[in-house]
C-alpha cells in the first residue's frame, strides 16, 4: 500500500494528548485508523439517511429491523 504524506492542524490540547498517549512511531497508523473508522461511519449514516428518505420502510417491517441494527452498530 502506498503512503501519502498529509499535513493537518490540531488544537494544542488535542496535539498534546496525542503526543502523551500514542508513541511517535505509532501516530500515523493510529490517525489513519481513526479517519478510516470515521469515514465508514459517515458512509453508513448517509446510507441510513437515504433509506429513511425513501419511506419504503413503512411498507416492510423487516427493513425497519435492518435499519435499527445498522444504527445500533454504527453508534459504537
Amino acid at each position: 500500500m502506498s503512503v501519502v504524506k498529509r499535513t493537518f492542524s490540531l488544537p494544542d490540547d488535542v496535539s498534546e494528548l496525542l503526543d502523551k498517549t500514542i508513541p511517535n512511531q505509532e501516530r500515523s497508523k493510529f490517525i489513519a485508523l481513526l479517519i478510516s473508522d470515521a469515514l465508514k461511519k459517515k458512509k453508513i449514516k448517509a446510507l441510513v439517511d437515504a433509506i429513511d428518505d425513501t419511506n419504503t420502510h413503512k411498507k416492510d417491517t423487516a427493513i425497519v429491523d435492518v435499519i435499527r441494527n445498522i444504527r445500533l452498530t454504527s453508534a459504537h
